[in-house]
C-alpha cells in the first residue's frame, strides 16, 4: 500500500516546478521515474494538497492541470534555504556553518542532521561542527518528542562552540521577515558611499 509523506510531497514539487501537468501526465512522470503510485490515489493526495492551499489547479477540458500554487507557505527550513541561496551578504563557503548558527541561535538548542539536510546543507556537519553527546541528544529528543517533533534515531545534533555569525544572523533573519509578509519594497540599502571630491 501506497503511504505518501513529505518526501512524496518533495517529488511533487520538484516535478510540477519543472511546469504544469496533468494528473495523467504527472502520473508517467512519476511512474518513468520509479514511484509506483496509483493514480487514484495521486488524484487524491493532489486534491488535498491543492486544499491545503500548496497547489493550485486549472481545467482544460477533458483535462485538470496542476501548479505549485503563488501563495504556499514554506516551513522554516525551506524558507532559511533559499533565502541563504541568494544572498549576496552571507559567503557561500561558509554557508552551511552559517545556517547551523542561525537554527542554533534561533531555536536555542543544537541542531540536528535532519534539520540541516531539509535546509539544504548537503556537507557533514562534523567538518565544521562539534557533535553533541549521546545523553545530550537524548535528553533533546525527549523534549522535542513532547511537543510532537519527532527525530530520527540515530540522528546526530551538532552545535558551533566559537560562533562569528551575529551579523550573518540578522540579515538572514531580516530577509526571512521581509519575504514572508512580501515588503521587501518598504526596506531601503542604507550603505553609504563617499561622494569623490
Amino acid at each position: 500500500m501506497f503511504l505518501p509523506d513529505e518526501t512524496f510531497k518533495g517529488i511533487i514539487f520538484q516535478e510540477l516546478e519543472r511546469g504544469d501537468k496533468s494528473i495523467s501526465s504527472l502520473h508517467r512522470s512519476l511512474t518513468e521515474e520509479g514511484h509506483k503510485v496509483h493514480r487514484l490515489v495521486l488524484t487524491g493526495y493532489l486534491k488535498a494538497m491543492e486544499e491545503m492551499g500548496i497547489l493550485s489547479s486549472r481545467d482544460f477540458p477533458p483535462s485538470r492541470v496542476y501548479s505549485v500554487s503563488l501563495s504556499a507557505e514554506k516551513d522554516i527550513y525551506e524558507a532559511v534555504k533559499l533565502a541563504s541561496a541568494n544572498m549576496q551578504e552571507i559567503n557561500q563557503a561558509k554557508r552551511q556553518e552559517i545556517i547551523l548558527y542561525f537554527f542554533q541561535k534561533l531555536f536555542k538548542r543544537p541542531v540536528f542532521q535532519e534539520e540541516l539536510l531539509r535546509a539544504g546543507c548537503q556537507a557533514d556537519p562534523e567538518a565544521f561542527a562539534v557533535r553533541v553527546s549521546n545523553e545530550e541528544r537524548a535528553e533533546l529528543k525527549k523534549v522535542l518528542a513532547r511537543k510532537g517533533i519527532k527525530i530520527p534515531m540515530k540522528d546526530q545534533a551538532f552545535v558551533l562552540h566559537d560562533p562569528k555569525y551575529d551579523q550573518e544572523f540578522d540579515i538572514l533573519l531580516q530577509q526571512l521577515v521581509l519575504d514572508r509578509y512580501k515588503v521587501q519594497g518598504l526596506a531601503i540599502d542604507t550603505k553609504q558611499t563617499k561622494l569623490g571630491v
